[in-house]
């Protein structure tokens, strides 16, 4: 189920990026920061659900946790 989910979050970042960069518009850009911190604690969880004992698990989500805090920032300002 999370590689599905993994794969539509995907194409619906790519789909978000593609537009801002085309019609130049950068008020679509904290939208696809958004989705990308979703898109990393899923795989986030996909590598804990591997029982892995690496750090990359630890490393998505701390980089979601930086991605959430940037488009929170991109949202206000």
């Amino acid at each position: 189920m999370l590689k599905k989910l993994r794969k539509t979050i995907s194409v619906i970042v790519l789909a978000l990026s593609l537009y801002g960069l085309i019609s130049n518009n950068n008020e679509v850009l904290p939208f696809a920061m958004a989705g990308l911190a979703i898109l990393m604690v899923v795989m986030g969880a996909e590598e804990r659900q591997k029982n892995r004992k690496s750090y990359r698990s630890y490393l998505f989500f701390a980089v979601s946790l930086f991605l959430i805090l940037v488009s929170i920032e991109g949202f206000i300002y």
